[in-house]
């Protein structure tokens, strides 16, 4: 019996670095996403303070998008990301300090989050480009798996939480801790040592040309043209999904703000569940079929979320999150195996400025449709476009994956 028992080697000790950094730096995102609203919002007790304060944070993830991949493509990718730790670092720790010394203003903390989704961007266009040269081809979905897991667990799950006792214990204390998890972060990104195969033929043509050969690819390839054009679309339904819910939740379901807390944890748990799963799954299926399924199921989870009952919606919302990570790291593994490492970076980079686009216009038309037909209608409205999505894109996806 033993001898048909097949253990997985762990994955390599660089990756294992790289895992632990992303450990650190989405611990201390998650305490700042949740002190930051919360000191934009005791300024001046405006929504539009906070909006504009978050607007400021995912700006650079639209407009630099291109050009950090493209520097991704063109340095090594080690030193980039330990550049961009370090930045966050400098600037956390400043805010911190403005903080504690009571001089803090909305343009402080506008600016604060423009700097820090820059450095975001370059690290979030870098990492990804660097993992096929860290972890074997066959065990890509795995190493993404692990990162997912570190972002569910460390940024949505346990920091938001701690994020808030210690901004009731003092306002510039989550800054402090952020500022020390990037300084680990960066500590450790700097002991991984690869050895970076865009590198061994320096780039010969200008940074303009470049951007356009970017740009070009994230077109001309099929794998990219289909499995971005799939993930656009479904950014946009499940955000004019998401961006509202809290307003059917707290009015129409009648859930307290400590239960929203808690609604929120049990997404992120179902996010966990997809990513811890992807690895048995494809042992099973190919990776098309999981992809099928994954779209499925969310379908099913948006429909489930259209019904007014806080279980059924519960239920509704953890499977999405499942479902939506699942498909996010078939997609980003298979990104990875499609386009040569000296693209990678601006490959990512131009997905990730579409996502953060449709990101922007489906919040927009998610509250629309909630104020002008329901609290219910996003719901239906994602699920409509997931499924068109699929009937579209599914044939092109099959030949591709």
């Amino acid at each position: 019996m033993g001898a048909h028992l097949r253990i997985d080697p762990k994955l390599p000790a660089p990756f294992q670095r790289l895992r632990a950094a992303a450990w650190a730096s989405n611990f201390g995102d998650g305490v700042r996403n949740a002190a930051l609203p919360l000191i934009a919002a005791g300024l001046d007790g405006s929504a539009t303070t906070v909006a504009v304060v978050a607007a400021a944070g995912t700006l650079p993830f639209a407009v630099l998008g291109l050009p950090a991949g493209t520097m991704a493509d063109r340095r090594r990718r080690v030193p980039l990301i330990v550049f961009a730790h370090l930045f966050r670092f400098v600037v956390m720790a400043g805010l911190a300090a403005v903080i504690l010394l009571d001089a803090t203003t909305v343009g402080v903390l506008v600016g604060a989050a423009f700097l820090l989704g820059c450095g975001e961007a370059v690290a979030d266009s870098a990492s990804p480009a660097l993992l096929p040269d860290l972890v074997d081809d066959d065990r890509l979905e795995e190493a993404n798996g692990e990162l997912e897991t570190a972002e569910l667990v460390a940024n949505d799950l346990v920091g938001p939480s701690i994020g808030g006792t210690l901004t009731a214990l003092s306002s510039s204390l989550p800054f402090v801790v952020d500022a020390a998890s990037f300084l680990a972060a960066g500590a450790l990104v700097r002991t991984v040592d690869v050895d970076e195969s865009h590198t061994h033929d320096p780039p010969a043509s200008t940074w303009w040309a470049d951007l356009r050969e970017g740009a070009r690819t994230s077109w001309t390839n099929p794998v990219l043209r289909s499995t971005g054009a799939l993930i656009v679309l479904l950014q946009l339904g499940s955000i004019a999904a998401i961006a509202p819910i809290v307003i059917y939740l707290t009015e129409r379901l009648d859930l307290s703000p400590t239960g929203y807390g808690i609604f929120l944890s049990i997404g992120s748990l179902g996010g966990l569940a997809g990513a811890r799963s992807v690895k048995r799954l494809i042992k099973r299926r190919q990776p098309f079929h999981v992809l099928l399924a994954s779209l499925a199921v969310t379908v099913v989870a948006f429909l489930l979320m259209a019904v007014p009952s806080l279980p059924v919606v519960t239920v509704g919302f953890a499977l999405s999150f499942a479902a939506v990570v699942t498909g996010r790291i078939i997609v980003i593994a298979a990104r990875q195996r499609s386009v040569p490492g000296r693209l990678l970076g601006r490959a990512q980079g131009t997905i990730r400025s579409l996502l953060w686009t449709a990101a922007t216009v489906g919040a927009l038309l998610g509250g629309a449709i909630s104020d002008g037909i329901g609290v219910q209608a996003p719901f239906l409205f994602a699920a409509a476009v997931t499924a068109v999505a699929t009937i579209l894109i599914g044939p092109s996806l099959r030949r591709v994956l």
